[in-house]
């Protein structure tokens, strides 16, 4: 009989399948944030929330399944994924210059 925490090679193979498609997504989504249109702010709050959740859930599965690391390890991924395109997201708009705000001091024209 095998030990719970014990990984076969088909659960192995499945999480290094899994970690190289979130690496691609999360590839492909920072490198499309030079394309998004308008204020990112709205995309740097949802992907903090998801980290959260996802780190709460981590946590959660750490300290409710002691000794068996398979889930907690996907819902590690999953953080390291939603935290990177956070981080990335946040890197981008402090480094994007600021839109000008429009003039409204000027009289208008009708």
């Amino acid at each position: 009989m095998e030990p719970m925490q014990a990984f076969t090679s088909y659960e192995l193979a499945g999480t290094a399948i899994f970690a190289l498609i979130l690496v691609f997504i999360a590839y492909r989504i920072i490198r499309s944030m030079p394309k998004m249109a308008g204020n990112i702010a709205a995309f740097r709050r949802r992907t903090l929330v998801w980290t959260q959740v996802a780190l709460v859930l981590t946590v959660l599965q750490l300290n409710f399944k002691a000794g068996d690391w398979r889930f907690a390890i996907i819902l590690g991924l999953i953080v390291l994924f939603t935290g990177s395109i956070w981080w990335a997201a946040r890197s981008y708009d402090l480094r994007r210059p600021a839109e000008p705000e429009p003039d409204t001091s000027a009289p208008k024209s009708e």
